[in-house]
């Protein structure tokens, strides 16, 4: 090969050297090079490229994963993060901007808490935070050290002292990351159901020995719900209906409990089951354990569909116009074919159905198991003192009449 040849290809493959490297390093990110003022925190942070979030505090660690095109909660049993907290996390990380840049020594890194949490022999008084963002491959986007929070001369957030990237450069933040959820139960996400109750036809409760306790039931939406079969001389509380109807609106779980524990067969477990107008039934069970020296609300749900008979139309026809109504129109094309409703049913229940949920004492306390929450306290009939009887005043004869 001729010297001028050789000295074209090794020119060319430095081009190709140094653009690649420019490629590289516009791809990835970065702690910002100019450190200016109002800077980005991470330049190029590939938000849409996270699929591993980790916290790690002195409470633990957190960790959040993409499975399967779900994010869940790896270190809560893989169940569902809430996924609108997950993009305010991340949001707030991107959006960082600086407000401080400076060099560290040791000793100025743990009076502002900022020592790695896996650095071993240091107290716990010292070490901050960490959040590490991963890609899919595990490689790692970025890694950031949270420390003190910068207090101004009020009292208020002056900003948090971060580290990316275990270097000696420490950054003041515009945000304040003090808050984050440092818990793996505070990631998961806790809306449960969120049922109308106008929606709810019928709400049946079932003993665990198969006695059906009280049902509350309406024929139409808007009909008020009423208890059926109420006990001869009672009065019922409308208001008491009317919360057992609305418990499934806005139901939030606590916590969960670990799939692998062993849970009580449901034949030996009350259940509430709800039926609603367009065929979908949730089958509630409700049960109260005593774990760990004290209480704990659990709730197991099941979700079924079954096809509700058809309304029968009138047989006479009516010589008055038809009046339309543009809304129920509009809603009845809205509405799910039997197949659809199925469909929901079948995937909600295997989403369900595999947990056991905890709740907040009163919100298990409105699954009413118990007939007589619905019911006024009797009113004891009062006693009237017996009636003595009139005495009886003998007559006195009448004298003889003298002469």
């Amino acid at each position: 090969m001729k010297p001028k040849t050789m000295l074209f290809l090794v020119i060319i493959l430095g081009i190709l050297i140094g653009v690649s490297f420019l490629i590289q390093t516009i791809k990835t990110p970065s702690v910002s090079k100019s450190a200016r003022l109002g800077g980005e925190l991470i330049e190029n942070f590939p938000a849409n490229d996270i699929a591993a979030v980790t916290l790690q505090t002195e409470e633990g660690t957190v960790q959040l994963a993409k499975v399967e095109e779900e994010w869940v909660v790896k270190s809560r049993y893989n169940y569902p993060v809430d996924f609108k907290k997950l993009i305010d996390f991340v949001k707030k990380w991107k959006e960082a901007k600086i407000g401080r840049t400076f060099k560290a020594s040791e000793a100025s890194m743990e009076r502002m808490q900022l020592i790695s949490p896996d650095k071993e022999g240091a107290s716990q008084e010292v070490k901050g935070s960490l959040v590490r963002f991963e890609k899919a491959d595990a490689s790692v986007i970025s890694e950031i050290i949270t420390g003190k929070v910068r207090e101004n001369d009020t009292g208020a957030s002056g900003g948090q002292y971060v580290r990316i990237d275990d270097t000696e450069t420490v950054y003041l933040t515009d945000k304040n990351f003090k808050y984050m959820t440092k818990d793996s139960k505070g990631w998961i996400d806790k809306e449960l159901l969120d049922i109308k109750a106008e929606d709810i036809q019928k709400v049946v409760f079932t003993s665990w020995e198969g006695k059906k306790v009280y049902t509350i039931q309406r024929e139409k939406k808007e009909d008020d719900a009423k208890l059926i079969n109420v006990p001869e001389g009672r009065k019922v509380k409308k208001s008491e209906v009317t919360s057992a109807i609305g418990a499934l609106s806005s139901l939030r779980i606590e916590d969960i409990e670990n799939p692998e524990e062993k849970q009580t067969d449901k034949s030996k477990v009350d259940k509430l089951t709800y039926y609603l107008f367009d065929g979908t039934v949730y089958r509630l069970y409700p049960e109260k354990k005593f774990k760990n020296n004290e209480d704990v609300h659990c709730l197991r749900v099941e979700v079924a569909y079954q096809k509700p008979p058809e309304e029968e139309k009138p047989t006479e026809a009516s010589d008055a116009m038809p009046v339309t109504d543009d809304k129920a129109e509009t809603d009845k094309k809205d509405e799910k074919t039997p197949e659809e409703l199925a469909y929901d049913a079948e995937n909600n229940n295997k989403k369900l159905s595999p947990w056991t949920f905890i709740l907040a004492k009163w919100k298990f306390e409105n699954l009413i198991t118990n007939i007589e929450e619905f019911l006024e306290e009797k009113k004891e009939e009062e006693v009237k003192p017996p009636v003595a009887p009139t005495p009886v005043v003998p007559s006195i004869p009448e004298l003889p009449k003298s002469e």
